[in-house]
């Protein structure tokens, strides 16, 4: 069926009933099951790092000689066998696959944020090791590419640029969504130009074998991420403050003030009667902002909702999918469900949280677990979740319990879930933290009272 079809071929009421269609069965579309005792097809990793010039101590924009754009042109130089990705005549991302541990090979792809940030992905994989083996070799390869290029280029991974004072002073990457998208949210919060340009995450995509497991990842994910929030914080500097008056959590208050409606908690998630339907009834009822055709033609939406938009062209398959990407809920459901709420972390952190990931959320048991550890909760809990632990840290009570013990339990179901030797050590790199009531941001707290104090 063409792709530019109108009302004029076709009712508004039919191209709305296809397109509906066609965004449910994108979700219904659930993995392959792997064979080893119920567990997901593939966990990918996508780390978000600012590019930094330890020369000069500042940010790598995308324009220039030794822009993004030019280390991504080196890149392909060094690594001829990844393939470009371009939009609207820029170079904007690398795809392709990297041998890792005893030879495997691990898809992997390199994607900008809208300020820059490299987004280095590996996966689908089941074995963390071979994620976190496949993110070092993308930095290893940026490395070489940095030194070619003649610069002392280094992924800085913190939730927010601790080198930037002013979201105003990080342009955009050169494509027409983000451009939209920026206009856009630049009315809707206060904080939208931070997230855009100065914000980085450690993001989670897992695939499940059915829609019923889906949704109830769905629900806990969305329940689990102020902890998730919590535990991964690695914010030392908003806009220039030090890390003692920088806020806890401080990447959660900035998507807190982006978009209400397209962010946090989807209405309705820990209803009776949630379904899929009700995760679409959403989506089609906010403004998508930017639709992406089949040539790769980006046009804006206006103030259209998707419902008005779909009544008006039917999507081919492709496009409808690059339609769930418009959202940034806590918990993102499209083919697979992607955890979007970390922090930028380290990579042994990042392989760390990965593997917690993997433990309490990988097979129907642990996913039992969790949810009952969490027990029975509404919408509202998870917002008041989320500011109690901004207020108290490890003294806080969320869902009837304190942290501590509700995190305790968590870490005892995900080690329990993990076969691997190896991907518990990596799990415990990242809880050795926690378990003397620190998080990442509290390194550099540490720190700065050191210096200050001369020690």
């Amino acid at each position: 069926m063409p792709t530019d079809q109108t009302p004029a071929q076709g009712t508004a009421h039919e191209s709305y009933a296809h397109n509906h269609a066609t965004l449910r069965s994108i979700v219904l579309s659930c993995g392959r099951a792997d064979t080893t005792g119920g567990r997901t097809y593939g966990l990918k990793l996508s780390l978000e790092r600012f590019l930094v010039d330890r020369t000069t101590n500042t940010t790598v924009g995308y324009d220039g000689e030794r822009g993004i754009e030019a280390l991504l042109e080196k890149l392909l130089v060094v690594r001829p066998d990844l393939a470009p990705v371009r939009h609207e005549r820029h170079l904007t991302g690398l795809t392709g696959s990297f041998s890792v541990l005893d030879g495997t090979k691990v898809g992997v792809a390199i994607t900008l944020g809208a300020g820059g940030q490299i987004v280095c992905e590996a996966g689908p994989s089941t074995s963390v090791p071979a994620l976190m083996d496949a993110i070092n070799e993308w930095d290893r390869q940026i490395h070489v590419a940095s030194v070619a290029l003649d610069c002392n280029y280094e992924l800085l991974a913190e939730g927010y640029n601790p080198l930037v004072n002013s979201p105003l002073d990080v342009a955009l990457v050169p494509r027409t969504s983000w451009g939209l998208l920026n206009a856009h949210l630049g009315q809707t919060g206060r904080y939208a130009r931070d997230m855009m340009r100065c914000t980085a995450a450690t993001r989670i995509t897992l695939t499940y074998n059915t829609l019923g497991e889906k949704l109830e990842a769905f629900q806990v994910g969305t329940a689990l991420t102020p902890v998730l929030m919590f535990l991964t914080d690695n914010v030392r500097s908003f806009r220039g403050s030090g890390a003692r008056r920088c806020p806890r959590m401080a990447r959660s208050i900035i998507w807190q003030e982006v978009d209400p409606a397209r962010c946090g908690v989807v209405p309705g998630t820990f209803g009776s009667s949630f379904s899929l339907d009700g995760y679409l009834n959403w989506l089609e009822g906010i403004q998508p902002v930017y639709f992406v055709d089949a040539l790769d033609t980006t046009s804006s939406t206006g103030k259209q909702t998707l419902r008005e938009f779909m009544e008006k062209r039917v999507l081919s398959g492709n496009e409808a999918l690059g339609v769930f990407g418009t959202v940034f809920p806590y918990v993102r459901v499209g083919h697979d469900l992607e955890l979007l709420q970390a922090d930028s972390l380290r990579p042994r952190y990042a392989a760390g949280y990965a593997a917690l990931v993997k433990g309490l959320f990988c097979t129907k048991l642990s996913l039992d677990a969790t949810r009952s550890a969490i027990g029975n909760i509404a919408d509202e809990d998870v917002d008041i979740a989320a500011h109690e632990l901004r207020m108290h840290a490890w003294d806080a009570k969320i869902y009837g319990r304190n942290v501590e013990d509700l995190v305790t339990e968590l870490l005892q179901v995900a080690r329990t879930t993990l076969d691997n030797a190896e991907e518990r050590r990596v799990l415990d790199e990242l809880t050795q933290l926690w378990e003397v009531n620190m998080v990442p941001r509290d390194a550099y707290v540490r720190q700065e009272i050191r210096e200050e104090r001369g020690w």
